[in-house]
């Protein structure tokens, strides 16, 4: 395990979910944020996510909105969110988009900076040939979430622009949206497994999610070669939107993982 982001906790809450829950004992992910506002964030979000009791998945269409990287600015300086412990994740249009949103994100002191280049509601994925370099130079953390699938060109192109963190991965791409939970699982696993043997001999660190609702799951995603365990529509459900009670043995389980993994590699 290459340990670039000390402070992580072993539970992790994927982005949009961590604006709204951010249970003790688990490091939240904020965002995603864009460079300009993109409206409708919360009917958005009530609006296109979707559950199949049959698949076990969740489907949505949120598209990323949000109201900008200026609102955290504000926010943030005005002592209102403290971003200090927790993940800032972005995603850019253009190259402009990515130089501010890396210049004002990493300006905050957070925790880590995600680079969300894998969200499949927003076109085709592409990102600018020195965007790892520069996020790297801002010395804040850097994370590169990327997609369940064809991620091996992101990957190869973060490995050589100085990025060790990765989270794998964003949801399935479909017709109707992006596809989470169980049936993201065994694809999720399946990327862990190939970065591993990727990045050869160097070290890396593995945020690993995609349908974990079990301490089980986690044991599932540590085996593959996963160092963190993030969760996302997981925490959908009411009884976490009002109780952080409901994912504590996701949270015991992952500290437990950790610690075995630490003693490990001693």
């Amino acid at each position: 395990m290459a340990d670039a982001i000390p402070q992580l906790k072993p539970l992790i809450i994927s982005a949009p979910f961590g604006n709204y829950v951010q249970p003790e004992g688990c490091t939240a992910t904020l965002g995603t944020f864009t460079a300009a506002r993109r409206p409708g964030r919360v009917w958005r979000v009530i609006r296109t996510v979707r559950y199949y009791p049959r698949l076990r998945a969740w489907v949505n269409k949120i598209g990323l909105r949000n109201p900008g990287i200026g609102w955290l600015v504000e926010k943030t300086r005005a002592g209102g969110i403290d971003v200090s412990d927790k993940i800032v994740s972005v995603h850019g249009f253009t190259p402009d988009d990515w130089w501010a949103l890396i210049e004002k994100s990493a300006a905050l002191k957070p925790l880590a900076i995600e680079l969300n280049i894998s969200c499949p509601n927003v076109g085709e994925l592409n990102w600018p040939g020195d965007l790892f370099t520069r996020a790297v130079a801002t010395g804040v953390s850097t994370i590169v979430k990327l997609p369940p699938v064809n991620y091996e060109l992101a990957f190869d192109d973060a490995m050589r622009g100085g990025v060790r963190t990765f989270h794998c991965c964003n949801t399935l791409p479909v017709p109707a949206g992006g596809v989470s939970g169980k049936p993201l699982m065994p694809v999720a696993l399946q990327c862990i497994r190939d970065l591993r043997l990727r990045a050869g001999g160097t070290p890396i660190t593995i945020i690993g999610g995609g349908g974990i609702t079990t301490p089980g799951d986690i044991d599932a995603y540590r085996d593959a070669g996963a160092d963190h365990f993030a969760i996302g529509t997981k925490v959908m459900h009411p009884k976490y939107l009002w109780s952080h009670r409901g994912i504590a043995p996701l949270v015991e389980r992952a500290s437990l993982s950790a610690k075995s993994m630490r003693h490990n590699a001693q």
